[in-house]
């Protein structure tokens, strides 16, 4: 009785680490999947404040991305709201892409407050919570920077200075 009980103990454990090791490497090859894949803007498909569909390929071609990754609740995004309104003419002629999982009621008043409403943004929500996908595992606030030719440049996870962002915008390269 007691070599059974050990036995199928032995089993269970042997299954349990069979599955954890399967997940740690399922989830291993998503994240170097993700890497490889934004180092070119990805297809992504989101939704803008009206509930149509935006993919990627509604961006201007040979035209720099500049994409932030945030959550209205966060200060820290808050904080680099806060930085972009302060510098918002460095953005005119980027695609500034919001995007959030907050509601677009939520982003509405996000913008507003932070004056970013007129600024020619693009707010995109990520309701389907699907933004890791193209992205990877990202944290609010992360920023992504491309170039004209949709090439990543520069991310961040986390909060950064805008000074760090602005660096990177001009040509998609430093300097």
């Amino acid at each position: 009785m007691k070599k059974k009980l050990i036995i199928a103990i032995g089993l269970m454990a042997l299954c349990t680490a069979s599955f954890l090791t399967y997940n740690i490497i399922k989830k291993y090859n998503q994240n170097k999947s993700a890497a490889l894949q934004k180092q070119r803007l990805p297809n992504f498909k989101l939704y803008s404040k009206d509930g149509s569909s935006f993919s990627s390929r509604n961006l201007k071609d040979n035209n720099a991305v500049c994409i932030f990754y945030y959550n209205a609740e966060c200060e820290h995004c808050q904080y680099e709201a806060e930085q972009i309104r302060k510098n918002v003419n460095a953005f005119k002629d980027i695609q500034v892409v919001m995007v959030s999982t907050n509601t677009p009621g939520e982003t509405a008043i996000f913008a507003k407050t932070y004056k970013l409403d007129q600024a020619g943004f693009i707010w995109l929500y990520d309701k389907e919570y699907s933004f890791y996908k193209w992205f990877g595992k990202s944290s609010t606030p992360s920023v992504y920077i491309y170039n004209a030719e949709h090439r990543l440049v520069k991310e961040y996870r986390g909060e950064v200075k805008i000074d760090a962002v602005l660096k990177y915008l001009g040509n998609g390269k430093e300097g």
